[in-house]
């Protein structure tokens, strides 16, 4: 059976050492970081193991999306992520080939995003969980939150969807079954280059909320938020394989592509004046996105595509894939 100290002393091998200008490293109670800009940007993202575990996903997936998720909610406010903190809560039955494999992940994750594996806590429980902290850096005076769209502002999704979408109303059975379905979910990615656009236009950019509870639920929640209504006239980016999987019947395809969820995109209300200029700096950038519709005053905030109003669907911790109360 595992001691506490084993799974730290195998937890530690995974930590970063000490950066420029630090004294504390792995094993201390704390560690020290210094500043890299003005202003810091935390987040912190937890769920239970299992919910995490698609059935082609093993621990060194979930160790990737659990630093993917933080990450993302970082990047969606301009800023760059420094470095993670992991809690972790283990079973009896695990051994340190567990830890090994979701530690494995988690270090393949802060290698891809440039980030620091700092150090975290470790935790008896009757169900594995984990807990991830990020730790950002921005020199962004002015984070976009979700409630600041203004009427008249475009609304730009970054990011590829539909995947996700098949998993969460398709179901494992089905999914499992589609190559390019588990592919994009296996390893989902945030796009860090979303950051450097964020934070160089964020007088233009008037919110922002990253896309990991589905689509539909970002948008609704930036519309419900900002008190306005989001007006779609196109769909975001999605992976080609949809249309024959939906044998291009278009309800088919709105549903997978607007109800998903850990696909880390980002949807951004931009003032219509420099969308333009922001969609050519992305282009260069080889960011996908899609402009898909304008912000708009209204008596009632919701979300409509092509004067429609839209169902509303999330991901749950407490409930699972629910709708939205105020769907219309």
């Amino acid at each position: 059976m595992l001691s506490e100290e084993d799974v730290v002393l195998r937890i530690m091998k995974y930590l970063s050492k000490q950066g420029f200008g630090e004294r504390l490293g792995p094993g201390d109670d704390a560690r020290d970081i210094v500043p890299r800009s003005h202003k810091l940007i935390v987040s912190i993202d937890g769920y239970s193991i299992e919910s995490a575990k698609l059935p082609w996903r093993d621990l060194s997936d979930v160790g990737w999306c659990s630093v993917t998720s933080a990450v993302s909610d970082i990047v969606s406010k301009g800023g760059f992520p420094h470095g993670v903190l992991v809690s972790i809560g283990i079973p009896r039955s695990w051994n340190l080939s567990d830890i090994d494999e979701l530690y494995r992940g988690i270090s393949e994750a802060c290698s891809f995003y440039s980030c620091r594996l700092l150090g975290g806590d470790t935790n008896s429980s009757t169900e594995a969980w984990i807990s991830v902290a990020a730790l950002g850096f921005t020199s962004n005076a002015y984070p976009p939150s979700r409630s600041g769209a203004l009427d008249g502002d475009s609304l730009i999704v970054i990011g590829t969807y539909g995947p996700q979408g098949v998993v969460a109303i398709d179901g494992f059975k089905i999914s499992n079954e589609l190559k390019w379905v588990v592919e994009a979910t296996k390893r989902p990615r945030a796009i860090i280059d979303v950051a450097t656009v964020i934070s160089r236009w964020s007088r233009a950019i008037h919110a922002s909320m990253d896309v990991s509870d589905g689509l539909s639920y970002t948008l609704y929640t930036i519309s419900v938020s900002s008190g306005k209504c989001i007006e779609l006239s196109d769909l975001p980016l999605y992976v080609e394989e949809l249309k024959e999987y939906c044998s291009s019947n278009t309800e088919c395809i709105i549903e997978r592509v607007l109800n998903g969820g850990e696909e880390y995109g980002v949807a951004i209300a931009v003032d219509s004046r420099y969308s333009t200029k922001i969609s050519r700096e992305m282009e260069a950038m080889n960011i996908p996105f899609r402009v898909i519709g304008i912000v708009r005053n209204c008596n009632k905030p919701r979300v409509t595509y092509k004067g429609r109003p839209i169902k509303v669907r999330r991901w749950d911790q407490f409930y699972g894939w629910k709708d939205t109360e105020d769907t219309y």
